[in-house]
């Protein structure tokens, strides 16, 4: 063989292993690329799977610190409901009894002259609005033990939504005993 033969040759085997060797490289990259691919989808995957799981356990926490909050309120109610009644009852039968006093004073007044009926006329107001007032005090008394039970419900209610959202309680809010 001459000499451009050999070179040719030659020229023909680099020119096969540079090919061979490209696309070995190209293989090996591509799998590279896949491999990183796989771990970064398995990496995200992972990580969507831990944030629904956090957000269900939060999610969890604040519906059961709500149904909490909501049992307290119901728990206090009843006994605050019952209390009520009562001195509403009692104030009722306080303003039967004025009432039942009344006539006694206006037959007092009756049987005297006009300055005993107008005593006795003022007395009977005195008396009627004594009993009314414990009345209307004692319905007043019972709307503030409402409206004190409603303020706790949504001050819990606030502190677990706050929670929910991730928000630590500030100073003062910590739960009444």
């Amino acid at each position: 063989m001459n000499k451009i033969t050999l070179a040719a040759v030659a020229v023909l085997i680099a020119a096969a292993s540079g090919a061979i060797g490209y696309g070995t490289g190209r293989s090996d990259g591509a799998a590279s690329v896949q491999q990183q691919w796989d771990a970064d989808t398995t990496k995200q995957a992972r990580a969507e799977t831990d944030q629904a799981n956090t957000t269900r356990t939060k999610e969890a926490t604040h519906a059961d610190k709500i149904t909490e909050a909501v049992d307290t309120y119901q728990a206090a109610r009843t006994p605050a409901a019952a209390d009520a009644a009562e001195r509403i009852a009692r104030a009722e039968r306080l303003q039967r009894t004025a009432e039942g006093r009344a006539a006694q004073y206006l037959a007092m007044s009756q049987a005297g002259n006009t300055e005993r009926s107008r005593l006795a006329s003022h007395a009977a107001q005195l008396d009627a609005s004594l009993a009314d007032g414990r009345r209307v005090a004692e319905q007043l008394r019972a709307t503030v033990v409402e409206r004190d039970q409603q303020i706790r419900l949504l001050g819990d209610v606030i502190r677990a939504d706050r929670a929910l959202a991730g928000h630590t309680n500030a100073p003062g809010d910590e739960p009444e005993p």
